[in-house]
């Protein structure tokens, strides 16, 4: 049994979905056992690591990531994340914040979700990542910022961050990779993204271990490396933020 306080957080060694929770560990100075599994080589990229150990941990739904938190043990990211946001006093300041957060965790899984789908399942990756940059993320940046437009917070929810903002930010930095659009039809999103890469607590490790993680498992066809920003050759360059 795990000691009174002690936190685990167990993942594949990538960022996918569950960065956001790592992200408010770091933001809130939280001692934390960041285990790590990795994937077997191509081809059949096995999961022995996590395999061995799945069914032996103690969790009612074994599944990564986990979190195991003094005697709670849990799973599923969102799961995960609302925990941490709770423990922390990141879940808003009334119902009506706490259901934005909540809203706003979902809206960017779902966006997340859409993403996966392309890096994991396209068998045209060139035509399926062309249409969702063109056609479905410009759908979504258009709802966050219009979201950001009519709070006018300085985060998503209020001046203070909640459980959102880490899910949120990153999630939007996963499709930053993947477009090759400067987004300067999205300035309340760039200015909400610098100002996140730029937070004292953060800003260290999202230059060090962060950036040098991929999005992705090594079996995807995109974000499975470490990869950057690339924008077309044709795109304006006034608008571009900071690369991850």
């Amino acid at each position: 049994m795990a000691s009174k306080g002690q936190v685990t957080l167990g993942y594949w060694d990538i960022r996918g979905f569950a960065e956001p929770s790592r992200l408010l560990l770091h933001y809130t100075k939280t001692p934390f056992t960041n285990k790590l599994y990795h994937f077997g080589d191509a081809p059949d990229y096995k999961r022995e690591e996590w395999l061995k150990e799945k069914n032996s941990l103690g969790l009612d739904f074994p599944n990564l990531p986990y979190l195991i938190d003094g005697d709670l043990k849990i799973s599923q990211a969102r799961t995960i994340l609302t925990h941490l946001g709770r423990k922390f006093k990141l879940m808003g300041n009334n119902e009506n914040e706490t259901s934005l957060i909540e809203l706003l965790i979902d809206q960017s899984n779902d966006l997340r979700q859409e993403l996966n789908n392309v890096c994991y399942r396209a068998i045209n990756f060139e035509a399926v990542s062309k249409k969702f940059c063109d056609e479905t993320l410009p759908i979504h940046l258009k709802l966050f910022e219009d979201f950001l437009k009519r709070h006018g917070k300085k985060w998503l929810v209020s001046d203070n961050l909640s459980a959102a903002d880490f899910q949120v930010f990153e999630y939007l930095d996963h499709c930053w990779l993947l477009s090759n659009d400067n987004w300067a039809a999205y300035p309340k999103i760039l200015a909400y993204m610098k100002a996140f890469r730029e937070l004292p607590e953060l800003k260290k490790y999202l230059e060090s271990e962060h950036a040098k993680r991929p999005i992705n498992g090594k079996m995807a066809k995109f974000g499975g490396t470490v990869v950057q920003h690339e924008e077309a050759a044709n795109t304006a360059e006034d608008a571009k933020p900071e690369a991850t």
